[in-house]
């Protein structure tokens, strides 16, 4: 059984990027040298640039492409919204759905490829990013079950290696050969830059294209990266098997207490009070001191505190040694360790990665789950996962070599996956790619205190960081931080490991009146 991609006749598509790419010309035309476009299309001026975005057909005709491999369009239609958008919808074999977003006189003659979240099952907002000027394209990843689903990848007879596989990397490389090939039948030029997009799932795509396709993206943006899934799932479970284990399925309120409690110990250790703890590192706060204390829901006991010490811990062997990382001091409780009516309420991207991917069994318990034999599931979804749905190759050296920058950040305050796991893959990367200084040539991580998983919570989130990565691509301006805003706040992000800390002086929203403190 193959896991790894197979992307057949699109898998050695030239990429757009600088010499490598090419035309064939025919007759007065250009037919895509990839081979998939079978009909010709006018030859492109040597005059055309970045930004002219005028097609050279109608949208409606795009339903006449054809490709060797039996991608079919199902359907081209222009919106009635200003800007107009040509959206295309193809569907690749084997059932592989996607949309190819363009934008009509306004193209700024760039590619983004746009990431799903959770598992996929739907194809992303691609029209977004074309009123933003982009040709933009995205799959549902091969299957069509919710995001939360993760049932889609078993079956009676075994695990769906094909399905397994269009989801984790050949939907990638097929939307992204094919999107180009439509942007260029459309236009009648090849996108100058392409840039992949995503968070989440996304940011494991992200990664997916770096380490296994490095020249199909001259930039990745890759936010809270669903990377090392066959460690961060079973993770995701500890909460609920703490709590079951220890008989105490912790009311949400007293969660709330205990991060309001937390904030306010560690808060303005970066000289402000903002409801933002910046660095939770530095942060030594012991839930055992809330013993006592009353809440809407009930009384905190020690068995409340013992249950957030271990959530915040993560899970562990019988011997003490770690498996994987826990949420940080100050991120939400409520999406790894709900409750209802006395019992627990496991994120379904766990649950139904225990059911499905290990246990392979739809009538699986998580109750049956104890701190003893967790271990045991753990460490199968390690052998038999992790070299399949791991994408953490510190190796990036090919990407590296075809000029790729990488721009990854991730919120400290992450509910779902734990930002530990990408600064513990970035300073592999380090290690791999020749020391920090080699390696923020090209790749540079950004962490956002206080920010929940992709978004939300109380801090700043990146408010343009495709913009940074544009510049960092096109100009060669590496990004020293990154801009962040949360309503009338902003803050900058530093790279990582350095946090930003207030100056003292001017308004305490404004970012121009933070530093960033500790190695840059």
């Amino acid at each position: 059984m193959k896991w790894k991609s197979s992307a057949g006749s699109a898998e050695h598509a030239p990429s757009p990027r600088g010499p490598v790419r090419r035309r064939l010309a025919i007759s007065g035309s250009l037919i895509l040298a990839a081979g998939f476009c079978a009909i010709p299309v006018p030859a492109a001026s040597a005059a055309d640039t970045v930004g002219s975005g005028q097609p050279v057909q109608s949208c409606e005709s795009l339903t006449d492409l054809r490709f060797p491999d039996g991608t079919t369009v199902t359907s081209a239609s222009q919106t009635t919204t200003t800007p107009v958008i040509c959206n295309v919808e193809l569907l690749v074999p084997q059932d592989i759905h996607m949309r190819v977003s363009l934008p009509v006189g306004t193209w700024n003659g760039r590619f983004q490829g746009v990431g799903g979240g959770g598992f996929n099952g739907s194809i992303p907002d691609t029209e977004s990013a074309a009123k933003a000027g982009y040709a933009a394209a995205g799959s549902d990843s091969g299957h069509t079950a919710d995001s939360g689903d993760a049932s889609w990848a078993w079956s009676p007879t075994g695990m769906n290696a094909s399905l397994i596989n269009d989801f984790l990397s050949r939907a990638l490389h097929e939307t992204t050969v094919k999107g180009k090939a439509v942007a260029r039948a459309f236009y009648g030029k090849s996108p100058t830059y392409s840039y992949w997009n995503g968070c989440s799932n996304g940011g494991r795509e992200g990664l997916q294209e770096a380490q296994v396709q490095p020249r199909d993206y001259d930039g990745i943006l890759a936010g809270a990266p669903a990377i090392q899934a066959d460690r961060f799932l079973p993770a995701a479970m500890w909460p609920q098997v703490v709590m079951h284990e220890l008989g105490d399925f912790v009311p949400s309120c007293k969660f709330d207490a205990v991060n309001k409690a937390v904030t306010a110990a560690c808060d303005s250790r970066d000289g402000v009070t903002d409801g933002v703890i910046t660095d939770p590192r530095a942060c030594r706060f012991n839930p055992t001191s809330l013993v006592g204390t009353e809440t809407p829901c009930g009384t905190i006991t020690a068995k409340d505190a013992a249950v957030v010490k271990k959530i915040w811990d993560g899970p562990r062997r019988p011997d003490g040694r770690r498996l994987w990382y826990g949420i940080l001091p100050g991120a939400s409780f409520a999406r790894l360790a709900a409750t209802v009516n006395g019992d627990g309420v496991p994120t379904p991207l766990a649950s139904g990665w225990f059911t499905y991917w290990l246990a392979k069994d739809p009538s699986f318990d998580w109750h049956r789950l104890t701190m003893a034999n967790f271990t045991h599931y753990f460490d199968r979804s390690r052998q038999e996962w992790g070299p399949v749905v791991g994408t953490d190759d510190p190796d990036l050296s090919a990407f590296r070599a075809a000029g790729g920058k990488l721009l990854l950040w991730h919120g400290v305050a992450d509910q779902l996956i734990p930002p530990q796991g990408t600064i513990r893959y970035y300073e592999q990367v380090t290690a791999a790619m020749g020391g920090r200084a080699k390696t923020e040539q090209f790749a540079r991580l950004f962490t956002a205190p206080g920010v929940g998983h992709c978004r939300g919570g109380s801090g700043a989130a990146p408010a343009d960081p495709l913009a940074a990565l544009v510049k960092w691509v096109e100009q060669g301006k590496a990004p020293t931080t990154l801009r962040a805003e949360n309503g009338p706040m902003s803050r900058p992000l530093c790279r990582w490991p350095a946090v930003a800390r207030y100056d003292g002086h001017g308004s305490t929203n404004d970012a121009a009146n933070f530093r960033c403190s500790g190695r840059q």
